[in-house]
């Protein structure tokens, strides 16, 4: 098995999680690590024994000897790295969401294109068993056509601050933070919708002003400059309507569960950050007379690190063979559309927004 060599750009907390996983993951390997930060970067090369370090990774894609990069920077600085290591031959994964703008998106999945090279998108749910068996379920005609869906990724009181609360380098809150995992799985489950319109609010009201309280992440998060707290009415072009819900602060304990209606069945899921009443995949249909309930049993909920080496196993398959990129970012890219509809709808007043989906090709 030819080992894959990877350069890592940026070094923050993600990039712990990636070197912990690539160390266990047979026939790839950090080779490279670039950041800003000279000290960051090289206490992770010491600790996971990463030959080259470098402050610019621009030297790095010119000088290191690698075949793709993972890019662990701030969301607002995802663009950059990406494009410029696709222009140098490199296949790229980058952590999600895609990118701050929607025009940034847009541009790495062009890029992309162009170059031929992989650019995929860190959505590690993508390779639960949940996800996996939801979507299949979907994809064998169970549910029949779908109409209706409810898509939900919450916290009560986990603001991350940080990084993540400046709009100069997240961009948006926890629309893209935790919600882009609700938003893609719903979207990959009901296989790529085309959305033609957003009506959503926005708040960041509790962050700014409530006093620290035992439970919450972070002491103090007044100066949290995205959003807190979304809800969205998406609708498709081809009929389905959807509900997105996401909080990382709220006075309640649940903004309900991720869920599909179609003519036939209807399912439920819940898996880590897509909220559920609990962990699992359920349909729910008309069988035999009765009302029926189809549990699917032996679905795991997978601990630690482990969807992280599953989806840079699978990059690296991509990579090594020559195949596509195992998650589509040209369906990757819907999820900015609808989170820049959500900003923009909430931007004038919850008024409902037409989007479209920039043309990648």
């Amino acid at each position: 098995m030819r080992t894959i060599r990877l350069g890592l750009i940026g070094a923050g907390g993600i990039a712990q999680a990636h070197c912990r996983a690539v160390s266990e993951v047979e026939g790839l390997e950090v080779v490279a690590i670039s950041d800003i930060v000279p000290e960051r970067a090289e206490k992770t090369a010491a600790d996971f024994s990463i030959p080259a370090v470098y402050t610019d990774y621009n030297k790095m894609l010119a000088q290191a000897d690698i075949d793709a990069v993972t890019v662990c920077t701030p969301t607002a600085l995802h663009a950059a790295p990406t494009i410029t290591a696709l222009k140098a031959g490199k296949h790229v994964l980058c952590e999600k969401p895609m990118e701050a703008t929607l025009d940034s998106a847009a541009e790495m999945v062009r890029t992309a294109h162009a170059t031929g090279r992989i650019l995929m998108v860190a959505l590690k749910l993508r390779f639960s068993p949940q996800v996996i068996t939801a979507r299949r379920v979907v994809e064998e005609g169970t549910l029949g056509d779908l109409y209706y869906a409810e898509c939900v990724a919450d916290r009560r009181r986990g603001n991350p601050g940080g990084s993540f609360v400046r709009k100069d380098t997240a961009g948006f809150g926890a629309a893209a933070d935790i919600g882009v995992y609700a938003l893609d799985t719903a979207l990959y489950i009901m296989g790529h919708p085309k959305p033609v319109s957003v009506a959503a609010i926005t708040s960041n009201y509790l962050s700014k002003h409530n006093p620290a309280v035992l439970g919450a992440w972070n002491p103090d998060v007044t100066n949290t400059e995205v959003e807190d707290f979304g809800v969205a009415w998406v609708r498709f072009e081809n009929g389905i309507r959807m509900v997105f819900k996401t909080s990382w602060c709220m006075h309640l304990d649940s903004l309900g569960g991720t869920f599909f209606l179609g003519t036939k069945a209807g399912l439920r899921i819940g898996v880590s950050e897509v909220k559920g009443p609990e962990e699992g995949v359920w349909v729910y249909r008309d069988e035999f007379g009765t009302l029926t309930n189809t549990n699917a049993l032996f679905l795991r909920p997978l601990q630690g690190i482990e969807l992280f080496k599953r989806e840079n196993a699978a990059f690296a398959d991509a990579v090594r063979e020559g195949k596509p990129s195992p998650i589509d970012p040209d369906g990757m890219l819907l999820t900015n559309v609808i989170i820049q509809g959500v900003i923009d709808s909430a931007a004038a007043g919850g008024r409902e927004v037409e989007v479209t989906v920039p043309k990648t090709v």
